[in-house]
């Protein structure tokens, strides 16, 4: 049978974060922890929340999957553990979807994942919203495929143009999504915070009567461009 090296694969063991590196980024929102990685980390725009407000923090359990197809994104949810957050790469394709909403009620209530985030298409919005899943997306539709498969579980991915390995860290909020490698969460979250901390003291200078020119010295920038 014609099938890609990784089709097939289900790995259930996974290292995951410990969860006070987790917890280290909720006080944050994705700009930060952007900042923090450099820009880098950060999916396409077009995948975002399905209600504004939506939030989704924790370790990723990832999923390859053909556009359209839920096999392996229905065994995920037997697969991830509380707490953890489902990353589909659907191959991008808006115009098929890989979940509805009777798989995403069994991941919330009956597993405890957090959310989910998918490169490609979603299903039974109204419902999807009545259950205030956090579910990150880049389209919505009707149409799905079934569940054939292929796919595979715990695998490395892409989703969303980003490069996702299992147990890394994945944070969604309004903005869209970004991903921090699982090593290097610590390091990411203390620059966060470090930006946070600036943004505030800026804050309180603007408070004080200080001109944001002043605040963020931009007169030597703006007089580079100054044509006298």
């Amino acid at each position: 049978m014609e099938k890609h090296e990784l089709h097939g694969v289900v790995v259930r063991d996974i290292d995951r974060p410990p969860p006070e590196q987790i917890s280290a980024f909720e006080q944050h929102d994705i700009a930060k922890v952007a900042d923090g990685m450099g820009r880098y980390g950060v999916m396409r725009p077009e995948i975002k929340p399905i209600v504004p407000g939506m939030r989704v923090l924790g370790p990723a359990v990832t999923v390859l999957t053909r556009p359209g197809d839920a096999l392996y994104v229905a065994h995920a949810a037997d697969v991830a553990e509380r707490g953890d957050v489902i990353v589909v790469d659907g191959g991008g394709f808006s115009n098929v979807a890989v979940i509805g909403e009777r798989i995403a009620y069994y991941m919330q209530v009956k597993r405890g994942v957090a959310g989910i985030v998918v490169d490609g298409a979603v299903r039974d919005l109204r419902g999807l919203r009545e259950l205030g899943f956090a579910t990150f997306c880049s389209g919505v539709t009707p149409l799905i495929f079934g569940s054939q498969g292929p796919g595979a579980i715990n695998v490395p991915i892409s989703c969303g143009g980003v490069p996702v390995n299992p147990g890394d860290i994945v944070f969604g909020d309004d903005d869209g999504v970004v991903v921090v490698p699982r090593l290097d969460a610590e390091r990411v979250a203390a620059l966060a915070d470090a930006h946070l901390a600036g943004e505030l003291e800026r804050v309180a200078q603007v408070d004080a009567g200080m001109s944001l020119t002043e605040v963020q010295n931009l007169g030597p920038r703006l007089d580079a461009w100054n044509h006298g």
